[in-house]
């Protein structure tokens, strides 16, 4: 089997652990009301509850959309070198990304009463800009509906500028395009980062640029490469502790804070480098455990949708109160009966995100295959009828697969 075709399984688990550090990261915001410290001068200002002191490390959970785009640009590459046709290609990302949002977003926006969207133009336009996937430009839409939706749009927007990434690869070559496309980034998120210690804020719209994560993205893309061609995989001999490390400090650092999603997407890139390069390491975890972030990981795009309208908005806070009420937990304080509801709603969230997965999201491959599969047999029948001396050949073509 070519190495386009193998399923890396280590993969799955670095998708459960991204998503289970973002599920932690809205659950500090549902606890705590804010989900970063505030800022000072040039540092975090380390004033804050002991609510949030004691879920401090869930601070850094938005770090798992830095793991999803280098594993994105990793396997979307990949399995374009398996079989480089543009028009499958959008199709199938069509069929995996699209559907299981579609039904998502509109369960949130017209079912669901703490999201629901109101009947207005204001609501009209909410819901108009997620279905294009283009509420990632405006700070009105950037949050709406569902919190994790704008990294939706920033991801198919990548899909987008992939072509124009393979274009500049094919004309000048991984490194200088790897350069060029790290200075716009840089460049960009030291805009931000002016933004920020200008201003203490940085607009949502300019957060929301695809190429802001351009390159962060193409880290997963060029390790796919070199390992698709068999060249030594880049990032391989670097220290992840390092870059870890590095990202971790940019956190709390006013003007490095913009740094810091580059700095975890090249710390993901080195420890994804060196699993493939050394498949054998693991880390030895409990069955149960190592199971659970495998199972998070396959389901984790569901999860991702689902999970974050059950943290914010009147649902865990809802159910935090009617709990002590109930209960005469009134004693105890209430982020601590928040916690425990929001913890307890992740079973929840991830049995409905195992029925999105089998309903919505395996249908939908399924759909796309075989709609591939019908554009294919009607080109061929057209190619056969143009040619018919060319019948016997044109049966022997394979129709291509995911």
């Amino acid at each position: 089997m070519s190495r386009s075709r193998q399923h890396i399984e280590f993969l799955d688990y670095v998708r459960g652990i991204a998503i289970i550090a973002v599920f932690l990261f809205h659950l500090l915001g549902a606890v705590c009301g804010v989900s970063h410290l505030p800022w000072g001068s040039w540092f975090s200002q380390f004033e804050a509850s002991k609510a949030y002191w004691f879920l401090l490390p869930f601070s850094l959970g938005w770090c798992g959309v830095a793991i999803f785009f280098v594993v994105s640009g990793f396997c979307i590459h990949l399995s374009f070198k398996s079989k480089p046709v543009w028009h499958e290609f959008l199709l199938r990302r069509f069929f995996r990304i699209y559907p299981a949002y579609v039904t998502a977003l509109l369960v949130f926006a017209l079912l669901v009463p703490w999201t629901r969207i109101h009947f207005s133009m204001t609501g009209a336009a909410q819901l108009g800009s997620h279905l294009a996937l283009i509420h990632n430009f405006d700070n009105r839409t950037f949050y709406g509906i569902n919190v994790a939706f704008w990294s939706i749009a920033v991801e198919v927007q990548l899909y987008l500028l992939y072509p124009l990434l393979l274009m500049l690869v094919s004309r000048i070559g991984w490194q200088r395009t790897l350069f060029y496309i790290a200075a716009l980034e840089i460049g960009l998120r030291g805009i931000s980062s002016l933004f920020l210690v200008s201003t203490g804020d940085i607009p949502y719209w300019f957060l929301g640029l695809p190429f802001m994560y351009w390159f962060s993205w193409s880290l997963g893309a060029v390790i796919a490469d070199a390992y698709f061609c068999g060249r030594p995989l880049p990032f391989a001999s670097h220290s992840a502790w390092f870059w870890g490390g590095i990202a971790v400090g940019s956190v709390f650092v006013k003007p490095l804070f913009s740094f810091s999603f580059l700095f975890f997407s090249i710390a993901t890139a080195v420890v994804i480098s060196k699993q493939l390069c050394q498949p054998q390491v693991t880390i030895k975890l409990p069955v149960w455990i190592s199971r659970h972030i495998k199972t998070a990981g396959v389901w984790s795009y569901s999860i991702y949708l689902l999970h974050a309208p059950f943290l914010y908005g009147a649902c865990a806070p809802a159910l935090a109160i009617y709990i002590a009420a109930t209960f005469h937990l009134a004693h105890l304080p209430h982020s601590l009966i928040v916690l425990i509801v929001g913890l307890g709603l992740w079973p929840l969230i991830v049995a409905l995100s195992g029925l999105s997965y089998h309903l919505v999201e395996l249908p939908s491959i399924v759909c796309g295959k075989r709609f591939i599969m019908l554009c294919y047999n009607g080109w061929s029948h057209k190619k056969e009828t143009r040619e018919p001396s060319d019948l016997n050949k044109a049966t022997q073509i394979i129709p291509p697969g995911n």
